[in-house]
């Protein structure tokens, strides 16, 4: 192997571990089967879902943003499912404490790779300009975005709590009733 090809792969492990250590789940706090936030933060309960034309080789990536902060939520075709009543869903279930706070789904991008075409498929940037807010000590439900990435790509939104409260009992949340839902439109 040479110099050069050791480099590249140097180079691709360590842009792998990032954007695995900027795409994790944080640890759960739940008290007495009830999501409990972090003092100070509220829980958001979000699903980024996908399918493609590759079912292999696509991810979606939607940016929030708040007053003081940014965060990239990721869900990978290969590597994430939902669990639900009626079977999984490829796509990543979120449950992310934020500081109490306005915030905007600003933005989304989408990647995936045509089978047969050597790797090569295709990318797509939504406007998504969704607002919301969260106080202290709530937990919220946004729903679901849905990306249908292929040659011409679409981006949904849904109410998917059956499915999705139904993953949080599967991690330990078996009292939901203190979720509040608010779709995203």
């Amino acid at each position: 192997m040479s110099f050069l090809s050791r480099c590249v792969q140097a180079v691709a492990g360590v842009a792998s571990a990032l954007v695995a250590a900027c795409s994790a789940q944080p640890a759960l706090q739940i008290e007495n089967g009830r999501l409990q936030p972090p003092a100070g933060q509220g829980y958001v309960v979000l699903a980024l879902t996908l399918q493609s034309l590759s079912t292999d080789q696509a991810d979606l990536q939607v940016e929030l943003l708040g007053a003081s902060s940014r965060h990239s939520l990721r869900a990978d075709i290969s590597h994430d499912s939902i669990v639900g009543p009626a079977g999984d869903v490829r796509g990543r279930l979120w449950v992310l404490p934020l500081a109490e706070g306005s915030y905007t789904l600003s933005q989304a991008w989408g990647n995936w790779a045509a089978k047969g075409a050597n790797g090569r498929g295709g990318q797509t940037h939504f406007q998504l300009d969704r607002r919301f807010q969260i106080a202290a000590g709530e937990v919220l439900y946004l729903g679901e975005i849905s990306a249908q990435l292929n040659f011409a790509s679409t981006l949904a939104y849904s109410d998917q709590a059956t499915r999705d409260f139904y993953q949080l009992k599967q991690w330990g949340v078996q009292d939901a009733s203190q979720i509040a839902t608010r779709l995203l439109q």
